[in-house]
C-alpha cells in the first residue's frame, strides 16, 4: 500500500501556496495586533472605571430592575436581632487604624426605607424578598 503525503499545490506563478512570510501574512500579522490592541485598551478602560463609576453603574441597574433588598441581622450566637428593609444597597467597608497599615475592623452599612443610616460588624442575610411576609423565616 502506497503512502500519501500532502503536496503543496500551485499557484499560477509556479510557487506553491503555503506562506512564506510575503504580504498576506503582514497584513495577518497588523489585523492580530490591531485586534489585541483593542482588547488591551478595553480592558485598561473598565480597570480604570472609578470606584464611584462602578457603583453609580450598579445603582442604575438596581433603580432599572427596581428590587428591593431586605437584611436580616444575626447575633454571634446565631439568634435573629434585626430584620428590615433596605434602600438601596448594603455596602461592605473596613476601617483603618491610625497608622493606616492595617484595617481596624469590617462592618456594614446601608440606609432604611425611611433614610436612617445603620451601621454593623455582626453576621448578616441580604435578600430580594421579605423572607416574613413570604413564610420562609417560619
Amino acid at each position: 500500500m502506497a503512502e500519501l503525503s500532502p503536496t503543496p499545490r500551485s499557484t499560477p506563478s509556479g510557487r506553491s501556496g503555503r506562506r512564506s512570510g510575503g504580504p498576506n501574512s503582514r497584513a495577518h500579522a497588523r489585523r492580530r495586533l490591531a485586534v489585541v490592541a483593542g482588547l488591551a485598551i478595553l480592558v485598561l478602560l473598565l480597570a480604570g472605571c472609578r470606584n464611584e463609576t462602578q457603583n453609580r453603574i450598579r445603582r442604575s441597574i438596581q433603580d432599572f430592575t427596581n428590587a428591593r433588598m431586605y437584611i436580616t441581622l444575626y447575633s454571634l450566637d446565631g439568634t435573629e436581632i434585626f430584620r428590615g428593609e433596605v434602600d438601596g444597597k448594603v455596602t461592605r467597608a473596613a476601617a483603618a487604624s491610625e497608622s493606616g497599615n492595617q484595617a481596624a475592623g469590617a462592618y456594614i452599612y446601608w440606609y432604611d426605607e425611611r433614610g436612617r443610616y445603620h451601621q454593623t460588624d455582626l453576621p448578616y442575610l441580604v435578600t430580594i424578598y421579605d423572607r416574613e411576609t413570604d413564610g420562609a423565616g417560619e
